[in-house]
């Protein structure tokens, strides 16, 4: 990383994100809300602390420990556990209407759709991009793909009118959507709110 590069670390106590510069990654960042110590992000990207899961009960966000992850845990506002093992799930998913929601609309991360067609050049070319997304992002993201000609319903109740298109969902609501000719990076970027 060179000097004048910065890194945004997300503060462990108030969530506020922060842009550190490189200079002070290692020294005794603070949080500008909170005035908490910032830690820089692990390997994975995420914070040492653990993964952010969303409870499939009640919707509130947990951070899990990573030594903790395959044990599982308790969700910190309604006590439920937490189906951790929803984390270890192959990516990209395959969605249909029959999986829709129990993979998309209730997935313990968000989650990024991908609408494509087997008839479709541009979708086709752009499949190793999404997998290759969805292997980077592995327990951050939930990656799935759809194809339209075979899921009609959810075409026409997502007005899908082209393709390739990535649809972003989180916490069991639609929040964007966006044509899906994209680089990785692109995609990261778009993404990057909802972690």
């Amino acid at each position: 990383m060179d000097e004048n590069s910065s890194q945004i670390i997300q503060c462990p106590q108030c969530g506020a994100k922060n842009r550190v510069p490189a200079k002070k990654i290692n020294m005794k960042a603070r949080c500008g809300r909170c005035g908490s110590a910032l830690k820089p992000r692990g390997e994975s990207g995420q914070p040492p602390g653990g993964y952010m899961f969303r409870c499939t009960e009640c919707g509130a966000k947990n951070r899990i420990p990573r030594e903790k992850v395959e044990a599982g845990g308790k969700c910190g506002k309604c006590k439920q556990p937490l189906k951790t093992e929803e984390l270890f799930e192959p990516q990209p998913l395959l969605v249909t209407e029959a999986n829709f929601d129990a993979k998309v609309l209730k997935s313990p991360l968000p989650v990024l759709l991908f609408a494509w067609a087997p008839w479709c050049s541009t979708c086709r070319a752009f499949l190793p991009v999404i997998d290759d997304y969805a292997r980077d992002s592995e327990k951050l993201v939930r990656v799935a793909k759809m194809n339209v000609d075979q899921n009609p319903g959810l075409s026409s109740r997502y007005n899908i009118m082209s393709v390739p298109q990535m649809f972003v969902f989180e916490n069991g609501q639609f929040r964007e959507s966006f044509p899906g000719a994209m680089q990785k990076h692109e995609i990261s970027l778009k993404m990057a709110p909802y972690l």
